[in-house]
């Protein structure tokens, strides 16, 4: 008996099941069909609709899951008893379907049909759905009794036995009645009316069991197709008779009522067709043939099933794809396009989920990257657009581009394709205006008119911006670093597009095997910079390469060196060829067939590809166009010979494949092919246009159609690709090497022609990449050495305009090397011009090697120190950046003798200032600032050479600044302003202040910074950090350190990166000075840190971790700081050893090692007069802890009076420093006023002073300096015994530095109050709560945050 639970309606039979389901998806049909429509037409409309096929899916398959799970049972129980239900053909009639207690009949669901990722998932999920809604059962009157007499211990042995194919049979039979609504094979109705008689008594005893089984079922309900007698078929031929050993099903000694119907009837022999009839779809069709073909055994055909998990795992598919294995193909649409390959990632999801959790962790704060490498074709950039389907899905924006062996000349050809096809798409999209226009006036705001030079490497970012923007002769040929510049506008570019649509950016570039140096520099700026946001900038890499290609000298690994040096990780994900399960996968889903008939179609493929995805498919395209693979129209599904394809000669390797299949077209196709081929992998539709003409080469579109055709060239929007590298690779090799430089060079010189009469810059390097690919040899006319060194010289001056300096000096040195012999008699001025402007190409590039090279050849045929003057500014400018400071100056000072500029050394420092201020005394500043413009080339040279000069002897001659100063101003005001004329204003302000007068150096350095707005900006970044350092002595600290962003972005913006590190650092410099919390000055010395690492600033590097390491000590962090450069820069370098001399001073005088004081002020004092010429913020510090240090020195010292003289000095400096800006140092006069007294033993002056210094750096708001204060007041009435004042301040001094963050050093100042005050001392009211030792932080921060600005 069935019982039913309250949770569950009463259950039907299959039969009456399959009418109500049949009928409510006949009134499920639009009323107008349904009213139109015959009943018979209406349910064969029914029968294949969703809300018929879905749920019969669903009872489909839960009866053979309830089969397999009986199979596993007696399995289990080694054949001790019979679980399984006996086989017979009315097996519906002993079926029961059970619904959800709302009624559900397991109608389609979106949730689970097509949305499960994996088969084990999508099975899960189906047995959680089914539970759910519908489930159907084999009533216990199917299966056979253990207390069978003997004959049943025979069956026990069939249904023990290994083979279920009777089973399958059975369950085939149950499924056609469940498919065609409810009717029954017309073969088996045949056999059953022939056996009426015979049965009858057996149908009665099978009717009354069935209902007494189903209970408390209404009998009305049963539909008993039992009723009519099964026939009793002994003495007729039966295909049993042959395997009656394998099934057993033949009559032994006598027959029971129970298993007649099945062991007295032929089984086989039933048609689908009748299905087919009723438009159920084919591969379910097929599926019941294949169950019902299984019972034929030897006789059955290939597909016919084996096993009963196959029919689970063949409708588990049906149900989670039914797009690809239920519903029919249309084949005769597929006929005519043949076979169409899908867009699905195989056997990737493992390494997508790890690209995906990569970008994850990325765009949430650490910044980290990806690579995929892999052998070509293996499917490294299916699977990054995969993942970049994932990106946009998310929010995030994703950009493209891919670099081309055969396009290296192009300047950033990737990153523009990437950056310049999102722009395009911006323009083309009316949805996306509203972001469009906040992107232009985001960036606008941003960069101003800097944002120009972005356009010139994308173009369609001129239309975003406006016409305004395109504007040429706003072009500065001076800029100190234009690379460097245009890095950092694509940092701020990204960030604009990150903030403007509040999501991370995904940058893919592919083939980075073929990137430049340039482009991976960019790359690895994105990477590590995040421009002048203090935001984390979300931003993602991820870039494929082919496995073994990338060398120890690639780009590609200066960026891995570089990151893993700056602390950003990397995901490596290497793609293996596909096995031979997700091959059959692949093929399966493309032919949309189910797995386990394509088996064997999949393991001829693979054998032949070895699993590498770009031959299997082009494998079977080709046995798709050779008819081998092809639709069958009768049989509604993909057919394929398998004796002919295992029978064709194909190559093992995909080259060779596809040079093969390339052989076979047409010779005007085949040309065609090799004439793109040579510009790379994708051109646009217009250049081939422009290629027809231009090679007069008519019908090259037409032909390069018909290979679109063959699938091996795509059309994707204006381009023309190939379908993959290795078949663009296999059409360039079809002509031998000699021949293809001669194409490439009679193709580049009609292009250049062409470039010439239309004004085309995209043709020129297009036409000069031709040629140079060529070589010289390829030349047969040497006339024409000379038209393409001039065509190469355009070239790379469109590669300066562009920022690519690699490109760049590729053009110039390939001019060069077209230069016939004699060129510098015969064609001096072109000459000239390509050295002049290779050489600069190598400095920016780093290149000193091919500098010098290309210098000694202008230096030695220069025809005037004139035309040799470009080429000495830049060995003096590499010497410079070496490190070679004393060579560049003497160098320097060689150049401007010759120039007739002679600095005048001879006279004291006082007469070349005072000389200087009388020049200057002359003409107001209205005056000097409408000062006329200097044009004279070699003037404009000669104040490079100054500037530089002064620079570097600021760091080694600081005494001959003034000279040096004094020249740039002469010329300035002789000669009209030049570019440079700002930095000898704003040196001449900074010397001023040095010297004590502050008013007139701030007065000069206000105008260096009015001088920039009529002069350029290209010393901008120099100019600002300067007059910066003047400001703080005349404005509060804290407000005219804000200027320090300013140079930043102006040092970024004209490429500038020395001086952008130095506005950076002195920024830093500057909180510091102003007691901004320690914590945040440890990240914001990081971020210094990082980008001086990032740059290779040794100097600026080993300073910066000096202050680093104080501190970290004032923190009480255990982090190691290691500077392994220090030694050696202490030795050679006198601002390091000075920087060195004070730190070690000023942290031992905090924790109050007398000893160590003392040594490193001495060797301060001993290396300071040789310093920068200029007042700097650092100069702060020096006179106050020197100051406090030699005062505590006179104390205990003997020689008492030298300290208190340098004291005192330190006193007056900090005094006539507070008459100009009382809020930034008049607490620091009050302190050593105070210690002052204190050495004199004045206590009551003291007194006074240590609570004027404290009150003071309470309302300037230095906390720090507050704790110092009170400090410094304990020990004073500590030495005078008023124990209680003394503690009291020592409280107070720890409540502030514990505010301030210096945690070691709180816990130093109570360590020394323990022990020098009794324990009724410390514990009086004076000593609260707070007044305890301090938990020191361990925790390293994080030092992958990004080198911002600061």
């Amino acid at each position: 008996m069935i019982n039913n639970s309250s949770n569950e309606h009463d259950p039907l039979l299959l039969s009456e099941w399959i009418r109500q389901t049949l009928n409510e998806a006949a009134n499920n049909l639009p009323p107008p069909i349904v009213n139109s429509l015959t009943a018979q037409v209406r349910d064969t409309l029914a029968l294949c609709s969703d809300d018929y096929l879905i749920p019969a899916l669903r009872v489909a398959w839960s009866l053979v899951d309830q089969m397999c799970k009986k199979v596993e049972q007696q399995k289990v129980t080694a054949g001790q008893s019979s679980l399984l239900p006996v086989p017979r053909m009315n097996w519906v009639d002993g079926i029961v379907v059970h619904l959800h207690p709302d009624g559900s009949r397991g109608g389609r669901r979106s949730n689970f049909i097509g949305n499960t990722t994996t088969e084990d998932q999508a099975r899960n999920a189906y047995e959680e759905e089914d539970l759910d809604t519908i489930r159907a059962e084999l009533l216990p009157s199917m299966f056979k009794s253990d207390n069978n007499d003997d004959d049943g211990d025979d069956d026990a042995k069939h249904d023990n036995g290994s083979s279920t194919t009777p089973h399958i049979y059975s369950l085939g039979l149950v499924f056609y009645e469940i498919f065609s609504g409810g009717e029954r094979p017309p073969e088996i109705i045949e056999q059953q009316q022939n056996n009426v008689a015979n049965e009858s008594c057996d149908a009665e005893a099978e009717d009354f069991s069935v209902q007494e089984e189903l209970g408390d079922l209404d009998s009305s309900l049963l539909v008993n197709h039992a009723a009519a007698p099964i026939i009793d078929v002994e003495g007729q031929l039966s295909i049993f008779d042959t395997i009656e050993d394998d099934f057993n099903l033949l009559p032994k000694k006598r027959h029971t009522t129970e298993n007649s119907d099945f062991q007295k009837n032929k089984c086989g022999a039933v048609s689908v067709e009748p299905l087919k009839g009723k438009r159920v779809p084919v591969q379910l069709c097929d599926l019941i043939a294949n169950m019902i073909d299984c019972i034929n055994g030897t006789l059955s055909g290939d597909d016919a099933y084996q096993s009963m998990t196959h029919v689970r795992d063949d409708l588990q598919l049906m149900l989670e794809r039914p797009a690809i294995y239920l519903y029919d193909q249309d084949m005769g649409r597929l006929s005519m396009t043949g076979l169409q390959l899908g867009d699905t990632v195989f056997g990737r999801n493992e390494k997508l989920s790890s690209l995906k959790e990569c970008y994850r962790r990325s765009i949430s704060g650490k910044t980290e990257f990806a690579f995929i490498s892999g052998h070509a074709g293996i499917g490294k950039s299916f699977l990054t657009y995969e993942f970049g389907k994932h990106v946009i899905m998310s929010g995030g924006i994703f950009l493209a581009g891919k670099f081309d062996q055969l396009q290296q000349g192009k300047p950033f050809s990737a990153l523009a394709a990437a950056f310049n096809g999102y722009c395009g798409m911006l323009m083309q999209s009316s949805e996306l205006q509203k972001r469009r226009a906040v992107v232009a006036s985001t960036l606008k705001s941003s960069l101003g008119r800097e944002a120009y030079y972005l356009t010139k490497i994308i173009p369609s970012l001129n239309d975003i911006l406006g016409s305004e923007q395109s504007d040429e002769t706003f072009y500065d040929d001076n800029c100190v670093d234009a690379q460097r510049r245009l890095q950092y506008l694509l940092c701020q570019f990204v960030e604009v597009l990150s903030s403007s649509y509040t999501a991370p950016v995904t940058l893919f570039l592919d083939d980075l095997q073929w990137a430049d140096s340039a482009s991976i520099a960019a790359v690895t700026q994105l990477l590590c910079s995040t421009g002048s946001s203090s935001k984390q900038k979300q931003f993602f890499f991820v870039g494929c390469h082919r496995e073994g290609i990338i060398d120890s000298t690639h780009p590609v690994r200066e960026l891995v060196c570089n990151a893993e040096q700056l602390g950003v990780s990397f995901t490596s994900l290497k793609l293996d060829s596909m096995g031979e399960e997700t091959l059959n996968a692949m093929v399966s889903q493309t032919l949309c067939v189910l797995p386990r008939l394509t088996r064997t179609l999949s393991n001829i493929i693979y054998r032949k590809t070895k699993g590498n995805p770009l031959f299997v498919s082009q494998l079977m395209l080709s046995l798709n166009k050779k008819n081998l693979l092809f639709p069958s129209l009768n049989r509604r599904r993909w057919e394929w010979d398998i004796e002919k394809i295992m029978s064709q000669k194909l190559p093992d390797d995909v080259a060779v494949f596809f040079t093969q299949s390339i052989a076979d077209l047409p010779s005007n196709v085949r040309i065609s092919l090799f004439h793109i081929s040579c510009f790379g992998a994708s051109v646009d539709i217009a250049f081939v246009k422009i290629l027809e003409i231009a090679l007069e080469m008519r019908g090259l579109c037409d032909n390069l159609d018909v290979a679109v055709d063959e699938g091996l060239l795509e059309k994707k929007g204006d381009q023309l690709r190939f379908s993959h590298d290795r078949i663009q690779e296999a059409a360039y090799n079809t002509l031998p090497a000699d021949e293809r430089c001669i194409f490439h060079h009679v193709c580049g010189m009609a292009l250049a022609s062409y470039s010439t009469s239309e004004s085309d810059d995209n043709i020129l390097l297009a036409a000069v990449n031709q040629i140079n690919l060529g070589g010289p040899s390829a030349i047969q006319n040497t006339s024409q050495s000379f038209t393409i060194a001039t065509v190469n010289l355009r070239a790379g001056q469109k590669a300066m305009v562009m920022s690519d300096f690699g490109a760049a000096y590729s053009y110039f040195n390939h001019g060069i090397s077209f230069l016939q012999e004699g060129y510098w008699q015969e064609h001096y001025d072109l000459s000239l011009e390509l050295f002049d402007l290779a050489a600069k190409c190598a400095l920016t590039n780093g290149d000193i090697v091919s500098l010098n090279l290309l210098s000694e050849q202008v230096i030695a045929y220069g025809r005037s120190l004139e035309d040799k003057l470009n080429v000495l500014y830049l060995v003096t400018c590499a010497l410079a950046f070496s490190s070679r400071l004393p060579e560049s100056i003497q160098k320097s000072i060689g150049v401007l003798t010759k120039l007739g500029i002679d600095l005048k050394e001879s006279r004291s420092t006082e007469a070349c200032i005072q000389e200087t201020m009388t020049l200057l005394s002359t003409r107001t500043d209205d005056e000097i600032l409408n000062t006329r413009q200097m044009t004279d080339p070699t003037m404009i040279v000669a104040m490079k050479f100054l500037t530089k000069l002064e620079s570097s002897m600021s760091q080694t001659t600081p005494r001959s600044v003034p000279f040096v100063t004094q020249q740039i101003i002469e010329l300035s005001l002789s000669k009209g302003m030049s570019p440079m004329s700002p930095i000898g204003f704003v040196y001449l302000g900074g010397f001023m202040s040095k010297r004590g007068d502050i008013s007139s150096g701030y007065r000069y350095v206000k105008l260096a910074l009015s001088l920039l707005d009529k002069v350029g900006r290209e010393c901008a970044g120099e100019v600002i950090w300067m007059a910066t350092q003047v400001k703080i002595f005349v404005e509060p600290i804290q407000a005219a350190n804000e200027h320090h962003n300013d140079g930043y972005e102006a040092s970024m913006v004209a490429g500038d990166v020395f001086n952008a590190l130095l506005n950076a650092f002195l920024k830093n410099s500057c909180k510091y000075v102003a007691g901004v919390k320690l914590q945040t000055m440890r990240e914001e010395y990081n971020k210094s840190e990082r980008l001086a690492k990032e740059n290779n600033y040794s100097i600026l590097l080993v300073v910066i971790k000096q202050v680093q390491r104080d501190v970290l000590r004032l923190i009480g962090s255990d982090e190691e700081v290691t500077i392994p450069e220090e030694e050696i820069l202490i030795a050679s370098n006198n601002s390091v050893l000075k920087s060195y001399c004070f730190r070690n001073a000023h942290i031992s005088f905090m924790f109050r090692s007398y000893d160590d004081a003392k040594e490193y002020v001495l060797k301060f004092y001993e290396c300071r007069e040789n310093a920068w010429a200029n007042l700097m913020v650092t100069h702060v510090n020096h006179a106050l802890y020197t100051g406090l240090i030699s005062f505590w020195v006179a104390r205990k010292s003997r020689d008492a009076q030298c300290w208190i003289a340098r004291g005192n000095e330190s006193k007056l400096t900090l005094k006539r420093w507070a008459e100009s800006s009382p809020w930034t140092f008049e607490n620091k006069w009050y302190l050593l006023e105070a210690e002052e007294s204190f050495s004199h033993n004045d206590y009551e002056a003291a007194k006074l002073f240590y609570k004027h210094a404290i009150s003071s750096a309470k309302f300037h708001k230095f906390v720090h300096e507050e704790a110092l204060a009170y400090e410094l007041a304990a020990y004073f009435y500590l030495e005078l015994g008023e124990m209680e004042q003394s503690i009291e301040y020592f409280l107070a001094a720890h409540e502030r530095y514990h505010e301030w963050g210096a945690f070691g050093k709180c816990n130093s100042l109570f360590e020394f109050v323990k022990s020098s005050f009794s324990p009724a001392s410390i514990e009086s009211d004076f000593a609260v709560s707070s007044f305890r030792p301090v938990s020191l932080p361990t925790a390293c921060p994080n030092k992958q945050q990004q080198a911002s600005s600061i």
